[in-house]
Formats: structure tokens, sequence, C-alpha cells
């Protein structure tokens, strides 16, 4: 009885034991299940992370991001509970390096695609379709659902932490690594590397260097993009094997370098490696413009100046001494020499070819491919036909004119190498020579050759102003007018003769910029060179009184048509004045401002009948001489000299206009002995 009594007492303490421990296992679990619940939940907040101070840049990026409402562990824990435990347990060892101060300096975490595509996030990325990126048109389907040059891709190929302050963005070095990466060969893949396949053309105006450029002629004329833009890329992706080292130690991963498929899977598919930690970054764009190098100094080089280094430095736009640097604009936008010298024109260019290529004696350059006025039409269109041929015409009418002037002053100077008058001369030589040796005429920069040009006329100047040689004339005084409005840039022949300038053929450009005024008093801007206004409204400026001019000399303006009614043309041994020769011009025309431009009715009203048909005879009689004579000129096989009378003669007449109110003996006399001139075998 004892031993039950004892037995009983024992188990009824174990059960009291056990029902303690049972309620006191309870309320620690509870309490350990709040606690773990609260570390976990506490944990897995973004403010946690922040709490290592390696993780601030990123935090602070995250949350000027798109994701900034979305936890870290949304994306950085793949969808599942045991990807969530799995997830959880790395950033416990991340947080346990921090703590025991193990970890790097660069925080590494992947992000899976399924965290990417869980549901509520981009799980519908793929059917969007094309979404843009900057300015170019972006498919996610072409990039995840195929393989790009062999290599399968995931969200984060693309989508990194490349730059800090942007989280998870995309950075464009990213899409040139695959773009422009050349293959085994060395080329590039002409279908990743095409224009077309990312950009199309532009819709809108585009800066380039300053200025709006409108690509849609370019495009209609079928101009292919690298024809201006090349090259756009730089670098070639190259993997350094000294990269390798960075990460691994074990020579048996390092000798695996040269298998690119495993390297890509393991690297890219299977885990987040930046392409930058293994390849060269590749660049793409308009790429920094630098400095023309000149051509290394050894054999023919020793002595002789390199054609290229000229051509270099004029279409940079530097070289010349007392003229700031002024790119071409076809440079600043990357226009390569083979864009133009493309051979269509059928033949070849030389540096030697043109009044003012020679120097000293000897000429300077060599043949080079061809370039001419063919390939300004094929990029720019049918309104630059002929303005190459202003260009060099204006740069040669000045070479012409300076090289002698240069070599009369080296003469005047004697053995003087050391004063301010040679280093004047020695200055206008050295640009003279740079234009010269470019070879190119304007060509290639007309408005920085022309400014060389100007400041060697300058040095020119000052040398004659000191040494007493003032009788040859001011050397800059000859040059083209520069425009403020910058439309001399193109139009760099205006001023000069009408031999060179077509502007000047049509109307005395030189007379009015030369006034002080400017394109834009009689042009239109923003309509590129249309009239702002009728030319008869000219009479408002002309006809007016004014201090500037005498509004009764009709022959400031007028010249050609006084000197066909005075019958005092340059070509005539003695003057061969008309039966009007006598009379003013306010006679027929009136008197300013109230000008007009007679009819042949009017003529009657101080001759006797008839004479209004008779007028109208004359201008039927000349129009058919200056027909034949042009069709003459045309047929050529007659001397240069007749020729050249015959197209001084036409000028004079067409320069008239009147067709023979003026002087229609005279006018009528020139073309039949321009004729006749032209028919002498």
């Amino acid at each position: 009885m004892k031993l039950r009594a004892a037995a009983g007492r024992i188990w009824d303490r174990m059960v009291t034991w056990a029902g303690r421990l049972f309620v006191l296992g309870l309320f620690g679990t509870a309490g350990l299940t709040a606690v773990t619940y609260t570390a976990i939940h506490h944990t897995a907040q973004p403010d946690f992370c922040n709490s290592c101070h390696i993780m601030e840049p990123y935090f602070a990026s995250w949350q000027k991001s798109a994701h900034s409402g979305v936890g870290c562990i949304e994306c950085h824990y793949e969808p599942g509970s045991v990807e969530t435990l799995e997830g959880k347990f790395k950033a416990l060892s991340q947080l346990a390096k921090y703590v025991t101060r193990t970890q790097g300096t660069k925080p590494w975490a992947e992000v899976s695609d399924a965290s990417c595509m869980r549901s509520g996030c981009h799980s519908v990325r793929l059917l969007d379709g094309p979404v843009a990126f900057g300015q170019i048109d972006f498919d996610h389907r072409h990039h995840l659902l195929e393989s790009r040059r062999g290599r399968r891709l995931r969200c984060t190929s693309c989508h990194s932490q490349v730059q800090q302050d942007e989280h998870v963005s995309v950075d464009k070095s990213v899409c040139y690594m695959c773009h422009f990466m050349p293959d085994a060969e060395g080329e590039r893949v002409a279908e990743l590397s095409d224009c077309e396949k990312c950009h199309g053309a532009p819709e809108h105006d585009v800066v380039v260097a300053g200025r709006l450029f409108d690509h849609t002629g370019y495009v209609e004329r079928g101009v292919d993009c690298k024809e201006c833009h090349d090259p756009v890329v730089e670098g070639d992706g190259r993997v350094r094997r000294e990269r390798c080292h960075s990460c691994h130690g074990e020579t048996g991963h390092i000798e695996r370098i040269g298998e690119t498929a495993f390297m890509h899977e393991m690297h890219v598919t299977e885990h987040k490696v930046e392409c930058f930690e293994c390849h060269d970054e590749i660049h793409h764009g308009l790429l920094s413009v630098e400095p023309p190098k000149p051509s290394k100094r050894e054999g023919c080089g020793n002595c002789h100046e390199s054609t290229h280094d000229a051509a270099s430095k004029i279409y940079a736009g530097v070289g010349a001494i007392g003229v700031e640097a002024s790119p071409s604009r076809m440079h600043e936008t990357r226009v390569t020499c083979d864009a133009c010298h493309t051979g269509r024109s059928n033949q070849l260019a030389s540096a030697t070819r043109d009044a003012g290529a020679h120097h000293g004696g000897h000429a300077l350059g060599g043949m080079v491919a061809s370039a001419g006025n063919i390939d300004c039409i094929h990029c720019h269109g049918p309104e630059y036909d002929g303005m190459l041929v202003e260009w060099q015409g204006a740069v040669a009418a000045q070479l012409a004119r300076l090289g002698p002037a240069i070599t009369d002053l080296k003469t005047a100077l004697g053995e003087d190498r050391e004063s301010a008058v040679a280093t004047a001369v020695a200055e206008a030589e050295q640009n003279y020579l740079l234009v010269t040796l470019d070879g190119s005429k304007g060509a290639h920069n007309v408005t920085y050759a022309l400014d060389a040009l100007r400041a060697a006329a300058e040095r020119v100047d000052q040398a004659r102003a000191a040494l007493s040689l003032g009788a040859a004339g001011s050397a800059v005084a000859g040059f083209p007018v520069e425009s403020a409005e910058g439309c001399t840039t193109c139009h760099a022949a205006i001023g000069l003769e009408a031999e060179i300038s077509k502007a000047e053929r049509a109307f005395p450009h030189r007379k009015h910029l030369s006034d002080g005024m400017d394109c834009s008093a009689c042009h239109s801007v923003t309509e590129h060179g249309k009239p702002a206004f009728p030319r008869n409204e000219c009479s408002t400026c002309h006809h007016q009184e004014s201090e500037r001019f005498d509004v009764s000399d009709c022959s400031r303006c007028h010249g050609a048509q006084e000197s066909m009614l005075r019958g005092s043309l340059s070509m005539l041994a003695e003057s061969k004045p008309g039966t009007m020769g006598e009379m003013e011009c306010s006679e027929c025309h009136g008197e300013a401002p109230a000008i007009l431009r007679p009819k042949p009715q009017m003529c009657v009203l101080c001759h006797e009948a008839g004479y209004d048909e008779m007028s109208r005879n004359w201008l039927t009689e000349l129009d058919s001489l200056t027909d034949r004579v042009r069709e003459a000129l045309e047929a050529r096989g007659s001397t240069s000299e007749a020729r050249s009378r015959a197209r001084a003669a036409l000028s004079a007449v067409e320069a008239d206009g009147s067709h023979g109110a003026h002087n229609f003996e005279l006018a009528k006399s020139l073309l039949e002995d321009a004729l006749r001139a032209l028919s002498d075998p």
C-alpha cells in the first residue's frame, strides 16, 4: 500500500510538472513565435537593408525608382516558401559577413526572372509589345523568348545596377555590347548593327552642334545613315584575361576563357554578372572629336608636308594663324572622307590642277579619290548644284591673288627673317600654304579656308604698309562679303565677280551688304532664301530720300543700263550712244520715289505714232539674236578669243535688260558681231 501511495504521489508530481512545462512551453512558443515573426517581418523591410552602410546608395536609388513601392524581398526572394527560406538564409549570411567585416565593398545579389514575372508585377510584359526606350521602340519578346547571338538572356541581363543612382535601370552600354560586339572574324553583325534596326529615320528636327537639322530630305533621297555618321562605334568589347583574376583564383576556371558558350551560360544565364566585369566597354553615338594628329615625320615626311594633314586641319577648322577654331559642320556630324570621295564624279582631283596650287616652284599634293558636285547633290539635293564650284572659285581667286603678293613681299624683305614685318609675311605664307596644301579649295571647310586667307591678307596689307608698297591696293578688299546671319557659311562667294558667284549675276549683293545691310533685310531667314518682299518694293528703300545715297543717281544700282544707254561699254574702243543717249533716266522713268517702268505704248507720248510697235519689234529681234548667240556658244568649235568676246557681248545685253529700248543699235551690233566671230573657222 505504501509503495502504491508513493507511486501515486510521484505520478501526481510528474503530471503537475508536465502541466507546468506545457504551459511554459505554450507561452514560450507563443513568445518565440511573436519574436521570430517580428524579427522576420522587420528584417524583411527595406529600412533594415539600409542599416548596413554599404547598402545606402542602393537604398537611395531604390527610393527614387519606379520600384519604390515594392519591398526588397519581392524581387530578391523568388516566389515560393522554400525559395523565401533560401533567400532569407542568404540574406542572414550577408548580414553575418557584414557583422564580422568579411563582406566586399560591392554587395552582390541576383534577381530571377520568376521574381520579375510574378503575378501582379511584370507577368504580362511579354504581351505588351514594343515599348518606348528613349527614342527607340524596344520589344522584350525578341530578347527573352529568342536567343540573342546564341545566348539566352534574363531580365537582369539588361536591367542592372551599373549606375548606382539608377536602380535596376537599363544602361545603353549593355545594348551596345550585344549589338556592336564583333564576331569571330572581327566583323560586326550587319543585322544587329544596322541603324534602322533601332533608330529609324528621325521624325523631328534634331540638334547637331547647336543647330537644328532636318533629316527628311536626306531620307527621301536615299542617303544612308553611315554616309554621314561614321564611325559611330568605338571599342570591340574584348575580354582581357586579367579580368578573370578579379573574381576567380582557380586555374581551371580561368583556362576555360575561350569557351564562350560556357562562359556566357555561367555568367549571363545562370548568374548575373555585369558585361563590363569581363568585357571592355563599347561606345556608340556621335563620338568625341579628336584633334587631327600629324603624320609621322619619317621618310618623305622629313621634308614634305602631308596633304592629308592639311586637309584634316582645314576640315577640323584648326591650324591657321589668327583664326578661331571653326570645324566644318560635316566634321561635327562625323562625316568621313569616303562619304564624299566616292568616285561618282568619274574624275581624279589633284591639288596641282587649279590656280594657286603651286608655290615656290614646287607642285603640291597628289592624286586623290574623286569627289565632285554630284556628291554634294547626292546628299543635299539639287539646290546644292553649283555651290561647290562657287566655293572653289572663291578660294582659288584668293589663292591666285595672295601667292604673288607673298612672293613679292619675300623678295622685298631680302635676308630679313627677324623683324615684325618678316613675321607677318611668314604667318601670311603659313596660312596660304595650309589652304594650298589642303587642295580642296574650300570644299573641306570653305568658311575656315577663307578666314585663314583673310588673316593672311591682313598681314600682307600690314607688311605692304610697313614697306611702303601700298600702291598694289588692299589685299583684304577683294574678299567675299561676310553675313552676320551666317548665310555666307554656304553662300561663300557673295560679293565676288559674277563669273564666280551666281548670286552676283542675278543681283549686286556686294553693294547692299557692304552698306551695312544683312541678308535678312531682303531674304527670309526662316523660309530659306525666300524674298522678304516683292522685288518691285525695293523702291521703298532705293527711291526714297536718304542721307546714305543720292536717289537721283540711277547708275549707283543700274550701272549696266547706264552704260548701254550712253554706249560706254568697257569692251568698246569708243562710246556709241543711242538716239536717247543724251536723255536723263527720269524723262522716261519719272522722278523718285514715283519710279515706273514704261510700257511700249507710252513711247508715242514723245515719239511719232507707231513707235510703240517698233519697240516691240526690237524686243523680238534682240531675243532671237540672244538665243542664236547662246546656241552658237554651246556648239563650240570657235576660238577662245571669239567665245570670250561673244560671252561679254551677251552678258552686256542681258544685264541691260531693256530689250533694245536703251540703245537698240548698239545691242544689235554687239550680238551680230558675236555671231560672226563664232561662225568664223
